[in-house]
């Protein structure tokens, strides 16, 4: 088989074309051929797939989209699944993108461009596609460009030369090729157009070797012999020698930002590249101004504030006269540079704001971590790495096929940091180095050999920010790292408990020690964070106890949220307070405080790590109604019972009316829920739980009168989770006696739960829905729902719920005819009392499949079920869901 990608999409086999028609399918394919015999991780496939985040059946939804690209191809053996993930069989010949690669490597270049069809993948527009894609562009062009230069036709120079203006290599050899063949005239227009797009798009002059080309060229003097050297006879002195970093590494994911650098250099004036150490502030500047002719770069780093004035005249070539301004001379000097740039000026920003302003009429780019604050000043705030680039800086600097989505994300995808992991990395290995990063600081410490010391180690970079606070800025920044997240203003102000910390909190993000977090949010980068916190002494346990109380009191008031109007609003909240509730959990002993607090977000959202910290509490009844949700959603509603009994609130009726509705323990559940009503939002919870019993036990009228009272009064509220909770207690009543409203208000109910994050009457509604789709619908329709809906609940954690769906899978699965997956899960699920309609439809599917499959046979099957753990029970449903749909497919 042969996979093209140089061009538009094709795929051939032995017989001729091989169509792959569609476009997650095509996906598959193509990232499995540029890693031809190699394994992909599904990790890396779902993000290609999905690039702005898999949806939760990712895993599932990806082995279908397999499953079809091996029928399409007609050789499903050619995709075998490692332990590493997929691999595609073929051989890097048979994929042309490796096979252009491979050639230009050997020093094929007319071969390999002869495999060019056109811009290489056109159709994939997102990651990692998109970087392959114009890495290949860059080694397509240079690769013409090499072709020209040995002897070959110009003509597709000529296309590519055309494409981009400023490709300084490619103007000077197809000039210099021209001229060689008598057509300078030629040459000498194609120089010309590239010296006006360099001063009109870029803001810079051509470089020096264009210039004595274009000299070379109107003389009549031959070009040069070697491209990118001066021409013979001309003087290499008359070439200004620039001192850029050099790097020879390839320069990643910083696109966007050089464009905004370049068109903010396109007039003259300040402009400064603020951003945190290791963000890649000087290498940014230096490949943006790289093909300017007069460059004057001035390394601030190891520069005094005494001596700045002297290094920047040096640069710039000013010679101080005893009596002469500096400033004055160094302005004057500075007019005759296309840029100067100001490197690594965090350290000396007063005298650096009196030298810029000494410039009028310059174009100066100053990189610091905290900005100069001078007239006319142009911000380039420059962030971490987005991930897409992150996991390729990794992958290429540890020569690994992906890269880590853990290690870059904990170095907060600063490309230094993950340059210094990608060097360990080599020695440890991928995962010994991920489990190692808590000890970052003295892990990473092995950078480049000729890089500045500063640069050398992760704590190097962080002690020389450290090294310019000034006390108080160091006492607020230390005490800042008991967050261990985004916070606010007064939050900080509260856990730091410094006058005058909010001033120092706006001084520290002015210097990227602080960073933005989303509007009136901030945050400190994991590695200042570590930092921060290794510097805390005797004060540690006075800081955490702050803390605690900060996230206290923010829970309390973002529980109050959650039941009104803003629910949505405390939900995004509360899921980004969470790593620091868990660190107010573990360092405090608030943890049945917090739980007390968080009982409603916990359930509803189905956290069952927020439930579980009501364990920890002593007679608090919120906290003990927590706990015993855990259990019950454990499937353990003995436990539940016990944590919850012999205490009093809306909380402790609810799980035990939820313990007692699950046992069938009808008039016990009736009695706890409707004790629930010390507010409107727990009114609509005890009346929903009221409608399910009465539906359950065959009530229907009064089940319907309950859950249109909830509905009622749900909406008066104004709160979505108590919309959705009535909503789907009115679907539940309606199922048998009209299913087609009762599966509109279950879709609507699933809808408004969705919006809050209300996964658990999200997932009732949506499997309440199944199972009435599966006793009057279309059985196809029901079974794939129902992959979805056990998923929800496996993810969730919720054992009791997850039993309460697979009960319904088993009539369902004997109604298709898998008769021996529905004996083997009825086996598998723990004993429960059930309610007399659902008992009587389990009774007539057992019967049906006993008769079936015979006595002996159900026997067998049974044994087998009774010894399948969860995971074997949910992999034995899967796998007969998808059977029974591809049979009902044809």
């Amino acid at each position: 088989m042969l996979v093209r990608m140089l061009g538009p999409f094709e795929v051939s086999g032995d017989d001729g074309p091989v169509v792959v028609t569609g476009g997650s399918q095509r996906t598959v394919l193509a990232m499995l051929a540029l890693h031809a015999g190699q394994p992909v991780g599904a990790a890396a496939l779902t993000d290609a797939l999905w690039p702005e985040g898999p949806p939760a059946s990712a895993r599932n939804s990806l082995q279908s989209h397999v499953a079809r690209l091996r029928a399409a191809i007609g050789v499903p053996a050619l995709i075998a699944l490692t332990p590493a993930g997929y691999c595609l069989g073929l051989r890097r010949a048979e994929v042309d993108v490796l096979r252009f690669e491979d050639l230009l490597r050997d020093g094929a270049v007319a071969e390999a461009l002869d495999l060019w069809r056109g811009p290489a993948m056109p159709e994939f527009e997102g990651e990692p596609f998109r970087g392959v894609a114009g890495r290949l562009a860059g080694l397509h062009r240079e690769a013409v460009a090499d072709l020209v230069r040995a002897g070959g036709p110009v003509d597709r120079l000529w296309v590519a030369v055309a494409d981009d203006l400023c490709w300084e290599r490619g103007a000077i050899v197809l000039a210099t090729a021209l001229a060689g063949s008598g057509r300078r005239g030629e040459g000498l227009e194609v120089l010309r157009r590239h010296s006006d797009a360099v001063v009109d798009r870029l803001g810079i002059d051509p470089s020096e070797t264009v210039r004595l080309l274009q000299v070379a060229l109107l003389r009549g003097e031959g070009p040069a012999a070697v491209v990118g050297t001066p021409a013979p006879g001309l003087s290499p002195s008359r070439v200004h020698k620039k001192t850029l970093p050099l790097r020879f590494s390839s320069f990643l994911g910083r696109e966007g930002e050089q464009r905004t650098l370049a068109g903010l250099l396109a007039e003259p004036g300040i402009v400064t590249v603020t951003g945190p150490g290791g963000v890649g502030k000087t290498r940014l500047v230096a490949e943006t101004v790289r093909a300017g002719s007069r460059v004057a770069w001035v390394d601030a780093a190891d520069v005094t504030v005494d001596d700045f004035l002297a290094a920047v005249a040096t640069e710039v070539g000013a010679r101080v006269g005893p009596l002469d301004d500096p400033l004055e001379v160094i302005g004057r000097h500075a007019a005759g540079f296309t840029v100067v740039v100001l490197d690594n000026c965090e350290h000396v920003v007063e005298p650096a704001a009196a030298v810029v302003q000494a410039m009028p009429g310059v174009r100066v780019v100053v990189t610091s971590q905290e900005r100069l604050r001078v007239d006319g000043e142009r911000l380039l705030e420059l962030g971490p790495l987005d991930r897409p680039a992150a996991m390729r800086l990794f992958a290429e600097r540890a020569g690994v096929p992906t890269g880590d989505p853990v290690i870059v994300e904990r170095l907060d995808r600063l490309p230094l940091a993950i340059e210094l992991a990608a060097t360990q990395a080599a020695a440890l290995g991928v995962d010994e180095l991920r489990e190692r990063l808590d000890d970052r600081l003295d892990l990473l410490v092995r950078g480049g050999r000729t890089s500045a010391a500063r640069h050398r180690t992760l704590r190097a970079v962080v002690e020389w920010s450290f090294g310019l606070l000034d006390p108080a800025a160091r006492r607020v920044l230390t005490r800042l790292s008991a967050f261990a997240g985004a916070f606010t203003v007064s939050q900080a102000e509260a856990v730091v408990a410094a006058d005058g910390a909010a001033a120092v909190l706006a001084d520290l993000v002015d210097r990227s020690l602080v960073v933005r977090h989303g509007p009136g949010r901030f945050r400190l980068l994991e590695t200042i964070r570590a930092y921060a916190a290794s510097l805390l002494g005797e004060e540690r346990e006075a800081l955490h106890h702050r803390h605690a109380e900060v996230m206290l009191a923010t829970a309390r008031r973002l529980d109050l949220m959650f039941r009104g109007p803003s629910q949505a609003v405390a939900v995004r909240e509360l899921d980004a307070l969470l790593p620091d509730l868990r660190l107010a959990v573990l360092r405090s002993s608030r943890a049945g405080d917090l739980a007390a607090a968080l009982y409603r977000y916990g359930y509803r959202c189905q956290h069952y790590e927020v439930l579980a910290w009501g364990r920890a509490a002593g007679d608090q009844p919120d906290a003990r109604a927590a706990a015993a949700t855990h259990a019950w959603g454990r499937g353990d509603l003995a436990e539940a019972r016990a944590l919850a009994a012999g205490y009093e609130s809306d909380a402790v009726h609810e799980v035990l009316g939820d313990v007692a509705l699950v046992s069938c323990d009808a008039a016990t559940a009736l009695r706890h829920y409707r004790a629930m009503g010390t507010e409107p939002v727990h009114r609509v919870s005890g009346l929903v739980g009221e409608a399910l019993v009465l539906a359950w036990s065959g009530r229907v009228d009064e089940a319907v009168a309950a859950a249109g009272s909830a509905v009622d009064l749900a909406v008066s509220t104004g709160n979505p989770g108590a919309r959705a909770e009535a909503l789907y207690a009115l679907g539940e009543a309606l199922g048998d006696s009209d299913p087609d409203r009762a599966l509109s208000l279950l879709a609507e109910a699933a809808e408004v739960a969705a919006t809050v994050d209300e996964r658990l009457f999200q997932g009732a509604a949506e499997t309440a829905a199944v199972a009435i789709g599966s006793r009057h619908g279309d059985p196809a329709a029901a079974l794939s729902a129902f992959r979805e809906v056990l998923a929800m609940w496996r993810r969730v954690g919720n054992d009791t719920l997850r039993a309460a769906a697979l009960r319904n899978l088993v009539v369902l699965l004997v109604r298709v005819g898998a008769d021996e997956t529905a004996v083997l899960v009825d086996a598998a699920l723990p004993p429960a009392d059930v309610y007399p309609a659902e008992q009587a439809r389990l009774d007539r599917a057992r019967a049906a499949a006993g008769e079936r499959l015979g006595a002996d046979r159900v026997a067998i099957l049974r044994r087998r079920g009774a010894l399948l753990p969860p995971a074997g029970v949910h992999d034995e449903a899967s796998r007969a869901i998808n059977a029974a749909l591809s049979r009902i497919a044809g």
